[in-house]
């Protein structure tokens, strides 16, 4: 502990001696690096991430090794003849039951993956971005090639021609128009990307109440730490710190009500919430602005 103790008043005080540009870049840098382990500690699924969102039709699989055998279950839930809408909802029911929900920080450990379906088939557990994509899996198996995914920044769902599944949302953000299937693939459609709506925005910015707390922490005592210094009043810094966190406890309290449907919008908790989290990092700045370049506190003026 000590150790670690005396390492960090050493990177401090490095990081004090450093001009003033560098200095800044290199809090940027530890900045985004904290960022990055806070949201995506598994870097290669973050790699694997990005070219899942490039292409997003490498994850449907409709030649999956056991679509007989889900396609077999399927049958098993309707009539023979059954009408397209019926069969829409015999997958959707499926997918409930043999997948179970999480939450892909718990799951992944990562804020956000889109699997591939033989993976959400492997794990048998995903969040809704899994399961709509084994959904649009198995119906391009079933003879639907026009189904494809649709999402926003809030949830991920299955339209199948004018039919949607899965909890799908008026705020359209991701979708693919047009294009026509070779070997299984949906070929030459366009990407329409849009603006999320303001709701939308709320919606998904209240589901941090469902993140790990201790991620958010790191980010925010990071920031903090990082505007603060170079100055070294520890008991100013734990009192910012105090303060920060009150801030993002009523902030939480805000996401816990929003989520359940207890506030519309924003209600006192999240004007109080921003006006300390905010107030920390002014306050933060100014102790370090007092400082000289050299670690010296400036005389008062006047």
């Amino acid at each position: 502990m000590n150790r670690l103790v005396t390492t960090g008043t050493q990177f401090w005080r490095w990081l004090e001696a450093q001009r003033p540009l560098k200095r800044a870049a290199l809090k940027v840098a530890l900045l985004a690096g904290v960022v990055l382990f806070a949201l995506y500690p598994n870097p290669v699924l973050f790699v694997r991430q990005i070219n899942h969102l490039l292409d997003t039709e490498s994850l449907i699989q409709p030649d999956l090794p056991a679509m007989p055998e889900i396609n077999r279950e399927i049958d098993q839930l309707i009539a023979t003849n059954a009408p397209p809408l019926t069969e829409f909802k015999a997958v959707e029911r499926f997918v409930y039951r043999r997948i179970a929900y999480q939450y892909d920080w718990h799951g992944w450990w990562n804020i956000d993956y889109w699997p591939t379906a033989a993976e959400v088939w492997e794990r048998k557990r995903e969040d809704c971005d899994g399961r709509a994509v084994l959904a649009t899996s198995i119906l391009r198996a079933r003879g639907y090639p026009e189904a494809r995914l649709v999402a926003n920044l809030e949830h991920v769902w299955v339209a199948v021609g004018t039919n949607e599944l899965m909890g799908p949302m008026a705020d359209k953000n991701f979708r693919r128009e047009g294009g026509k299937m070779v070997n299984g693939k949906l070929v030459g459609a366009k990407t329409i990307i849009t603006l999320p709506s303001f709701k939308t925005l709320l919606d998904s910015l209240a589901m941090t109440c469902k993140f790990p707390a201790w991620r958010v922490v790191m980010i925010l005592l990071t920031l903090l730490a990082l505007v603060f210094h170079p100055a070294r009043d520890g008991g100013r810094f734990a009192m910012l710190c105090a303060v920060t966190l009150t801030g993002y406890a009523l902030f939480l309290d805000w996401c816990v009500r929003r989520v359940d449907r207890d506030t519309v919008d924003f209600d006192g908790n999240f004007p109080v919430a921003a006006g300390l989290i905010l107030g920390a990092l002014v306050f933060a700045w100014r102790s370090a602005k007092r400082l000289s370049p050299a670690g010296e506190l400036r005389p008062p003026v006047g």
